[in-house]
């Protein structure tokens, strides 16, 4: 006597373990090349920032002192250096360096670590995969400045009647995207939901 089809329960959602050796190499591929990618892209307009944009010859330990000039590329956008010690729009910045340096450096590679861990676990999410790659770029870039120089790199400005959007960089827009494209991925599932493979092994037991 053979089971009801419809009373056979989804599979588990398989472990990273698992993932990895069903889908072989590639995530780790598409991952490694394409993080690797958008940081080179990062740190090169940040040195092209640097060598055309400041009046010095070395940079300075305070942001206060990076002095530069400006370009101007439309009425809307210029470029001009900003260092940025706290996150996302300065936040944080006035913490001691002894404090906010190893707290920033802790927060990155924990939120690297995770994004890691959620990649693996974003099993056949291609679109939920690339915003976590671009989330994960930008936030490498972002503590490469951090560990190397003390503050990160900004030279992005985008005004309009006098407001000045925060100032910002290639790993910013990386994490910008990726968090638009996970937006996407969890409103295109709400609106489409997966469906649930069923274990076809449960199907057939007598």
């Amino acid at each position: 006597m053979t089971s009801d089809p419809q009373q056979t329960s989804p599979q588990k959602e398989p472990s990273i373990k698992e993932v990895i050796q069903k889908e072989g190499k590639f995530p780790a591929i598409l991952l490694f090349v394409s993080a690797s990618i958008l940081i080179f892209l990062d740190q090169w307009t940040k040195s092209w920032a640097v060598k055309t944009l400041f009046l010095g010859t070395s940079l300075p330990i305070s942001p206060r002192e990076l002095y530069t000039k400006k370009i101007e590329v439309f009425s809307w956008w210029n470029y001009q250096l900003v260092g940025n010690k706290g996150a996302a729009w300065g936040m944080f910045g006035n913490l001691p360096d002894s404090v906010r340096l190893p707290f920033f450096t802790l927060i990155g590679v924990i939120a690297v670590v995770g994004i890691f861990v959620f990649y693996y676990r974003s099993y056949q999410q291609f679109l939920m995969r690339i915003s976590l790659i671009s989330i994960f770029a930008g936030a490498i870039g972002n503590i490469i400045d951090r560990m190397t120089i003390g503050y990160v790199i900004d030279f992005i400005d985008w005004h309009y009647n006098g407001y000045h959007w925060p100032t910002f960089n290639v790993a910013d827009i990386a994490i910008s995207v990726g968090v638009g494209l996970m937006l996407v991925q969890m409103i295109l599932e709400s609106i489409y939901p997966p469906v649930a493979s069923v274990d076809n092994s449960e199907t057939n037991k007598a």
